[in-house]
């Protein structure tokens, strides 16, 4: 009798149904290593794909300039003026750097890479900058607490006084 309770246990919707949860969970334990290298690999090409091919071409172009104009170690606080103050105006870019499709996007992306390539200090632990929402997010922030640029500090980084 007890087997037959047994195997009725095996038969009912909820036994299926616990036994799927149970699958389910073996199922994601394996495949979330594989995927999660698997976004970490693609996720340059993920995010230039999100922008048109202007806004491509722009952000290598910007990115070259800025690359080569900026030191290898950078303040954080140096690194962000300059990025904000590139959101609010262009005017501390040389004539053929103004001319770009600088968007918002464009520039989080250009200031992705180069926090990844450069020696960023004096940078505090939760910031998260290698992340392109990240620099959206501060530029929001900055612009609901009304801080402003420090434009001159922005033009002598990048060598354009």
């Amino acid at each position: 009798m007890a087997n037959n309770k047994k195997g009725l246990l095996t038969q009912t919707k909820s036994w299926d149904k616990h036994l799927r949860k149970i699958g389910k969970r073996i199922f994601w334990k394996t495949e979330r290593p594989a995927e999660r290298k698997m976004i970490e690999q693609n996720l340059a090409e993920f995010e230039t794909q999100t922008l048109s091919e202007d806004e491509t071409e722009s952000a290598k172009q910007l990115y070259d300039y800025l690359n080569i104009q900026l030191p290898n170690s950078l303040n954080y606080a140096e690194l962000y003026n300059l990025y904000y103050s590139l959101f609010c105006t262009l005017d501390i870019l040389p004539e053929n750097i103004k001319s770009l499709k600088l968007t918002k996007e464009v520039l989080s992306l250009t200031f992705v890479k180069l926090s990844s390539k450069k020696n960023i200090t004096k940078l505090v632990s939760n910031n998260n900058i290698t992340d392109k929402n990240y620099w959206i997010e501060q530029t929001a922030i900055s612009m609901r607490t009304d801080k402003v640029p420090n434009h001159e500090n922005a033009r002598i980084l990048i060598g354009n006084k």
